[in-house]
């Protein structure tokens, strides 16, 4: 008869399943990155592989106690949204990244957060616009936004002025993200499932790690609407409109990060 587990036997059996697996698919990627530089695979399908693999490491390393993973494949799924091509840069960019998970999967001990801070920003970025046409910062700007289409329009524009955009389209899983890895500044929308801008805001500005964290409310709603007047005044507001440009360029100023 067979002696029933521990919880604590039961958790390491699912460590070792959550390593097994993701070496599995590291190497599937790996596999899948030397195929297209040898022009054997689709770059479409590639693209889609790539994605679906970072959303599954994104979810388990949260899952099993590796939260160091989560981030970077979230990172690792932020910058291939989007893209339609596979050229050599984000091919080396997409090896980084395997390589940064998989560092991260074969170390006994997870890193702490000021090196999960430093691991993070070290990640490769992907801009669309030529970066000698631009002035880069070394400015991380966390978007909280649940719609896709304000996502890529922001983010579209904040790496256009040389910013390192980062979305988040659930304000809960934002918290996690924003204490491990404070963000240079976040920007969230108002209205959200969940957690409306202004909740998440007041609750950052209430933890330690991201009490100093410059932050922004993204809002369709006109400056004078009675319905912000719950808005912290050190928090800036950025109109989701033709007034984006100037907003955020204002916001930028007074925070002194551009």
């Amino acid at each position: 008869m067979s002696q029933d587990l521990s919880t604590e036997e039961i958790e390491d059996r699912l460590r070792v399943e959550f390593i097994d697996d993701a070496r599995d698919r590291l190497d599937k990627l790996y596999r899948m990155v030397e195929r297209v530089r040898g022009k054997e695979v689709r770059e479409t399908e590639a693209i889609a592989l790539i994605r679906t693999e970072a959303h599954n490491l994104k979810g388990a390393g949260t899952a099993f106690g590796y939260p160091t993973v989560s981030l970077v494949a979230h990172r690792m799924e932020d910058y291939f949204s989007g893209l339609a091509r596979l050229e050599a840069r984000s091919l080396d960019d997409a090896v980084v990244f395997l390589d940064r998970i998989a560092e991260l999967v074969d170390r006994a001990e997870q890193p702490l957060l000021a090196e999960t801070s430093q691991i993070i920003r070290a990640l490769p970025v992907r801009y669309v616009f030529d970066i000698e046409d631009i002035e880069i910062h070394d400015v991380e700007i966390m978007l909280v936004t649940p719609s896709k289409v304000i996502a890529k329009k922001v983010a579209t524009e904040m790496a256009a002025c040389g910013f390192r955009p980062i979305t988040v389209q659930d304000p809960i899983e934002s918290i996690g993200i924003a204490v491990r890895v404070p963000p240079d500044m976040l920007i969230a929308s108002m209205v959200m499932d969940g957690l409306s801008g202004i909740d998440l805001i007041r609750g950052l500005r209430a933890m330690s790690v991201t009490r100093n964290v410059p932050m922004a409310l993204l809002t369709s709603l006109d400056k004078t609407d009675s319905r912000l007047k719950d808005v912290p005044r050190d928090v800036g507001i950025i109109g989701t409109g033709n007034s984006f440009s100037d907003d955020f360029a204002t916001v930028i100023t007074r925070f002194n990060l551009g």
